[in-house]
């Protein structure tokens, strides 16, 4: 019986159509990690210029400073509207490649109008590398194929959560180190030429508030992400609790919904995580994830034996 082919999942998510989609996705988040990286970059210049060349060239201070107020400003108006837009979207592309696989209706009351089909090819038609293709296809453990898609889903949709969870935890600890580490340096760079409190303010530190500003609540919206994931992970158990129990397909399949839309509400506002996080972690977070659904798939199939024998 565990090799019956019970749903549609492993074949479905290879689709050319769904790989289109993820491409499409990741595409849309590359440019907004462009963007937040330019700005962390200029961010970065401006208190690094202050304290390599200001001590040379004392009239640059001001001019620094003023770069750091007008950085500020473009943030506020331009670059955090753009990033909601680009990961609104790019989460909109998961939603519905979700939604397709795991045999989920599109609920256009959580999620509203889907991406437009030519926006979608115009991103996602051309390949990436052979490494970046190699990424995409067996988005989902295979194994939940011996599976009915009731319980299927929830395993994918707990996969989904938890490996986010991993992820974040570990960005979210980079994060301070690193807003620690550069604000360290440059305070003592900046004593180590014997500068007094007034230029340290002036030349240090009012350049090195945007970036310390972004990196700041960078790292509160990561810890606040990794404390709504902790709630979905819970429900998520919750309904595996209700998959053992043999709860009705319709029942399962009515709480998958809304688990989606919560999924759904949590990408689309969750702040982003650079490429090589998911690179320096893959490996890990893929092993100990299929090895998870493996042993959930093994749980479940053992589970459906003693309710038959029962």
């Amino acid at each position: 019986m565990g090799s019956q082919v019970e749903n549609r999942i492993a074949i479905e998510q290879n689709r050319l159509e769904r790989i289109v989609l993820l491409r499409a996705q990741r595409r849309l988040y590359s440019r907004a990690k462009v963007l937040q990286t330019v700005f962390a970059v200029l961010a970065l210049l401006l208190p690094a210029l202050s304290v390599i060349v200001g001590p040379s060239l004392p009239a640059i201070r001001p001019y620094v400073a003023l770069g750091s107020v007008a950085l500020l400003l473009f943030e506020v108006v331009y670059l955090l509207p753009k990033l909601r837009e680009l990961t609104r979207n790019g989460a909109k592309l998961q939603e519905q490649f979700d939604t397709e696989v795991l045999e989920l209706g599109w609920n256009r009351l959580a999620s509203g109008a889907k991406v437009d089909i030519e926006d979608i090819r115009d991103i996602g038609d051309k390949p990436f590398d052979r490494e970046g293709e190699s990424k995409l296809p067996d988005w989902y453990e295979p194994s939940v194929a011996s599976l009915p898609i009731s319980t299927a889903r929830i395993i994918c949709q707990r996969t989904n959560v938890t490996y986010d969870a991993r992820t974040r935890k570990k960005y979210a600890d980079c994060m301070f180190f690193v807003l620690l580490g550069l604000g360290l340096l440059l305070f003592v760079s900046g004593l180590a030429q014997d500068r007094t409190l007034e230029s340290l303010l002036l030349s240090v530190f009012v350049p090195f508030m945007p970036l310390a500003t972004f990196i700041a609540r960078e790292y509160r919206k990561q810890k606040d992400t990794i404390e709504s994931l902790t709630t979905l992970k819970s429900e998520a158990d919750k309904l595996w609790d209700k998959v053992l129990k043999h709860a009705p397909p319709a029942e399962l399949a009515a709480d998958s919904r809304g688990l989606q839309d919560a999924i759904y509400r949590h990408r689309s506002s969750s702040p982003l995580i650079y490429d090589w996080v998911y690179s320096w972690l893959r490996r890990k977070n893929e092993d100990v994830a299929s090895a998870t659904a493996k042993q959930l798939v093994k749980d479940a199939l053992r589970g459906r034996e003693e309710h038959k024998t029962a």
